[in-house]
């Protein structure tokens, strides 16, 4: 009976350890076909472009057609700020740039009106002249007065005091109005910049986005006064998301540029396909408003994140769907193939506000018509 026990035990210690050696070879199997080469991490975030919406110019809003969520298209106007200044300004711009005209040309008269000054200056003194030099004579033959010998003197000085004083004249008329044209006169073209920025201003009354998106972050509303530089909104563009994985500085050996990543989101559990595009400069404690000081007695190390920047396929998007900015993902990072990266950066430029010269010229060129001789 005790030896059948022990035969009973024996082979449950065998069956036991076969177990775990079939349980090993399972998971070295595992690993060297399916975890070897990943590196995977439930610490990943999506990622968007927050483009912040301010106001260029202040006044109090009279008009608002979005809220949290809607969707919003590029370049149409969403806040209206009421403009009633704003017209006014322009409106006196309009008058000072007319203004400025008429001085101009009175300037131009000027320096016309003074080279007559002048030449009847000059002449004046060329009479003078003679008729000092004749009395010269005269009183040192003495035949006149000394009186008029004086008189006839300081009539001299006078008229060549009047010519040079004419010719000081001439000379600031011809300083006050020089330009190449009128468009370049330093007061002209002090008015029509001051024209077109009352006209700017005037459009800057009405608000639109730069970028198309979805709108989050509104925090204004109608009646309620704004200043230049004030925040208005933001605008998401999750057409272009990405995923932000934070990797442990251990799992960081062999991941690269061109990894391909499979991207598992804990909203839909859809899969999304993806591929890593860069490697963070620094960890996220790097970066940190207040870095960390490891310089101390007291110091404990701790594993470092950094963040890696993955990519989403357009075709994943286009077939599970855009994802929220801030979800969490689990990423899984093939490090053993390399892909090729597609071309993501791409420039941006945004014509918002911007002025239409040619119409703009246009109205100018009508002003100054409108002013001019």
């Amino acid at each position: 009976m005790e030896t059948t026990n022990k035969k009973e035990a024996t082979k449950k210690i065998f069956i036991f350890l076969g177990a775990i050696i079939f349980i090993g070879i399972l998971y070295l199997g595992y690993y060297f076909l399916f975890a070897d080469g990943y590196e995977e991490t439930e610490n990943s975030y999506i990622k968007a472009n927050q483009t912040p919406i301010t106001a260029q110019v202040s006044g109090v809003i009279n008009k608002i057609n979005i809220e949290n969520t809607y969707a919003i298209t590029k370049g149409n106007t969403v806040i209206s700020i009421d403009n009633s200044n704003y017209k006014i300004a322009l409106t006196n711009a309009k008058a000072q740039l007319g203004n400025a005209v008429r001085k101009y040309y009175i300037l131009q008269n000027n320096v016309k009106l003074n080279e007559a000054n002048v030449s009847t200056a000059l002449e004046n003194l060329n009479l003078a002249k003679k008729t000092f030099y004749r009395i010269s004579k005269s009183f040192k033959a003495g035949i006149t007065s000394k009186e008029n010998y004086d008189t006839t003197h300081f009539k001299y000085l006078q008229s060549k005091n009047a010519y040079e004083q004419s010719l000081v004249n001439l000379n600031n008329s011809k300083i006050q109005a020089h330009s190449t044209n009128i468009y370049t006169h330093p007061m002209v073209s002090s008015a029509i910049e001051n024209f077109k920025k009352s006209y700017l201003d005037l459009e800057k009354t009405k608000i639109a986005s730069p970028i198309s998106g979805t709108i989050a972050k509104k925090s204004v509303g109608v009646g309620q006064e704004i200043k230049p530089g004030q925040e208005l909104f933001t605008v998401v563009d999750l057409n272009n998301i990405w995923v932000n994985a934070n990797l442990k500085e251990t799992q960081l050996k062999d991941v690269k540029p061109g990894n391909p990543v499979e991207i598992k989101s804990d909203l839909n559990k859809k899969i999304y396909q993806g591929i890593v595009t860069g490697i963070s400069a620094g960890s996220g404690s790097a970066f940190s408003l207040i870095p960390a000081q490891n310089a101390t007695g007291n110091w404990i190390k701790i594993v470092q994140r950094v963040p890696v920047r993955i990519e989403i396929s357009k075709n994943s998007l286009i077939k599970n769907g855009t994802l929220p900015i801030g979800t969490s993902v689990t990423t899984k990072i093939n490090t053993k193939k390399i892909e090729k990266i597609p071309t993501i950066s791409q420039e941006q430029t945004s014509t918002l506000y911007k002025i239409n010269y040619e119409q703009l010229d246009g109205i100018v060129k009508n002003i100054i018509k409108e002013n001019s001789l």
